[in-house]
């Protein structure tokens, strides 16, 4: 991908998107893409912590302040929001004691900006290029998209972590996975907007959908952990102190996999997806037409897609079932590990 694509990040911080943010900043400082903003949605905690850790993980990952950092939606749309306090800590950075920004000392200002205007504003400012990437609720999205209902026909891209599909389980609910689940009316709009906006125009690429059927591939261990450590010791004192704080943001993502019977080790599903959304060429996808149960007593948040064309619809979703490269998600999370080692 090339320096000029455009990129958006809507993100949750929490553990894993904290590494999406770190390896995002890493491609921008590098000069392959050219990250134009992060929105902060609440999603594993509430607003004001996903604020202050977007902005926190960021300036650890060395983004310069020409990066908008804009709060997103402060919660579900319809029902009240749940947080995960036991998955991502009670701040939603694990272990890591995250930077404190001291009035008058911050690099950074919060953008003025609500998230959703951040998104309409991106999208007109790069017709047909933008690369929006979602690895939390779709919330700050939804709001977005009554703003500007073109919104899918101005992205070049959009590429989501949500769902669960081909009938693999579900993480929250037996059939649901988290991001859905908080704000299925959120995540069924999405699909919605781009049935729309295909059936009006079928040059409009369908949204990329990353469900836990490929995402739960992607695992992060103690051992790893050890390597990041290395290779940052070997590149500069930034890099050495983005990770550090990464690993002990880590551990405790650990401790609550192993709490629920996975092992000592850590599903990172959003590095996965946000490496995925600069590597297109290696998603294997499948068209499907995709909505969102939003009314189930036991399927609410369950992620419905027709792949025998049963509703008689245009594909609004591609499902990214595999990848192509060599390795899968073990070689991916090591070029991500590569790209937060590079001094850029």
């Amino acid at each position: 991908m090339s320096r000029q694509t455009p990129v958006l990040l809507d993100c949750d911080p929490g553990i894993d998107d904290a590494l999406a943010i770190a390896y995002l900043a890493a491609e921008h400082r590098a000069g392959r893409i050219a990250l134009q903003g992060v929105v902060a949605t609440a999603g594993n905690v509430g607003i004001d912590d996903t604020v202050r850790n977007a902005l926190a993980w960021i300036d650890l990952a060395g983004a310069g302040v020409e990066v908008p950092v804009a709060a997103g939606a402060a919660g579900a749309t319809v029902v009240p929001h749940a947080f995960t306090p036991e998955t991502h800590g009670p701040r939603g950075a694990g272990h890591a004691v995250l930077p404190e920004r001291e009035e008058g000392t911050a690099t950074r200002a919060l953008d003025a900006r609500s998230g959703a205007r951040l998104w309409v504003d991106l999208a007109r400012a790069h017709p047909g290029k933008l690369v929006a990437v979602v690895t939390g609720p779709s919330s700050t999205l939804a709001t977005a998209l009554d703003l500007e209902p073109a919104l899918p026909r101005l992205l070049s891209r959009l590429v989501v972590m949500g769902g669960t599909f081909r009938g693999h389980l579900g993480n929250t609910t037996p059939v649901s996975e988290w991001n859905v689940d908080v704000d299925p009316e959120s995540a069924d709009a999405v699909c919605l907007a781009w049935e729309a906006a295909r059936a009006a125009d079928p040059a409009v690429a369908p949204a990329w959908w990353c469900g836990l059927n490929l995402t739960e591939r992607s695992v992060w261990t103690p051992e790893r952990s050890d390597r990041l450590l290395a290779q940052a010791a070997s590149a500069d004192g930034r890099a050495a102190r983005l990770a550090r704080h990464l690993v002990d943001a880590l551990r405790f993502y650990f401790e609550f996999h192993d709490s629920v019977g996975e092992g000592y080790l850590a599903q990172v599903h959003d590095p996965l997806v946000a490496w995925l959304a600069l590597h297109p060429e290696a998603a294997v996808t499948e068209p499907v037409h995709l909505r969102v149960e939003c009314a189930g007593e036991h399927t609410r948040g369950m992620t419905v897609e027709d792949r025998r064309g049963h509703r008689g619809r245009p594909a609004n979703a591609a499902l990214v079932v595999d990848l192509s490269v060599s390795g899968g998600p073990d070689a991916v999370l090591d070029e991500v590990m590569a790209a937060l080692a590079d001094p850029g």
